[in-house]
């Protein structure tokens, strides 16, 4: 039997032992090592799942051992270190399809010594980056600001960063400021009204519909608001679309490394590349681990910007 932790309602989690999964044709059967928390798996847990069916299992940033491969599954063996990036990771035993697939780039093999609090940013990361470089289309020299300096936020300004970009970040939080700071941002304020000038590119960390119109504001013409969070149950914004026109700013969204058919993937070489390098020392964002039972109290830690990443480890 394996302990899994899924989803069956609004807030209503459950860790369960369910059977071992065992491979079908074309998959990995994994031991879970470790699986970030994201704050995409606790609006799910908080509003409900609309990719998917319950029960539900949100985590998808998780790092394991292979135990067995399923028929006709070529070039991976058992004891390969990977990571996946589907719906399976809060669970002791995981399987990954080893196709890519419409939301997943299928399995990435890691080195043995990676540490943990490192390989697991390696999704995320490549978000980052596919919203820095596709979306916001940041160039060596532009002026970038990030609004929100939670995990996600602070990634994208070491993305932006290490684009060469001139970044400045806007956080309420001193801590989070700091650590920004540390991160890249060559400016950190408290909010968008106290950022001095225009920006090329201002990506909207936080899904807080009311930020949309402000950062058009602090836009420069031709610049881009990039929409990196999702809005949740509160999707709709009041634009001033004349400042839209005259000005030509663009309002793209971000979503994942690309909705499909349209996906980077590439992104995940890259990320995976700066983590290796040293270049993307994101092991500091992580604030703590826990295990599967303690999942719900991480999920309130995170809505009330207690910490910032947590670690499972199942």
């Amino acid at each position: 039997m394996t302990r899994v932790a899924r989803l069956h309602g609004v807030l209503d989690l459950r860790v369960e032992e369910l059977p071992d999964p065992e491979p079908g044709p074309g998959e990995l059967l994994v031991r879970v090592e470790g699986c970030g928390v994201c704050p995409t798996d606790v609006r799910k847990y908080q509003i409900g799942v609309n990719d998917g069916d319950y029960p539900f299992n949100p985590g998808h940033e998780w790092v394991g051992r292979v135990l067995a491969v399923g028929d006709g599954v070529g070039g991976w063996q058992e004891g390969d270190r990977v990571y996946g990036d589907t719906y399976a990771g809060y669970a002791e035993l995981a399987l990954l399809p080893v196709e890519p697939g419409p939301w997943s780039h299928g399995p990435l093999g890691l080195p043995d010594d990676l540490p943990l609090e490192r390989a697991v940013f390696v999704e995320p990361f490549a978000d980052c980056l596919h919203a820095v470089h596709d979306q916001g289309r940041v160039e060596r020299g532009a002026r970038v600001v990030v609004v929100g300096g939670g995990q996600m936020g602070l990634q994208l300004v070491l993305a932006a960063h290490l684009a060469g970009a001139a970044v400045t970040l806007v956080e309420p939080l001193e801590e989070r400021r700091a650590l920004g700071a540390e991160l890249g941002a060559a400016v950190a304020v408290t909010d968008l009204s106290e950022v001095d000038g225009e920006a090329d590119s201002v990506i909207l960390s936080i899904g807080v519909a009311s930020l949309v119109q402000p950062a058009v504001e602090r836009t420069a013409p031709g610049g881009t608001v990039v929409l990196f969070a999702g809005f949740g149950n509160r999707p709709r914004a009041e634009l001033d679309l004349n400042q839209l026109h005259y000005r030509e700013i663009a309002v793209v969204g971000s979503e994942w490394i690309g909705t499909p058919p349209k996906q980077r993937r590439d992104r995940y070489g890259q990320a995976l590349a700066l983590i290796l390098s040293g270049d993307a020392p994101l092991e500091r964002l992580v604030t703590g681990r826990c295990d599967l039972d303690g999942l719900e109290p991480v999920f309130a830690d995170v809505q009330a910007l207690r910490g910032l990443k947590t670690v499972l480890v199942p």
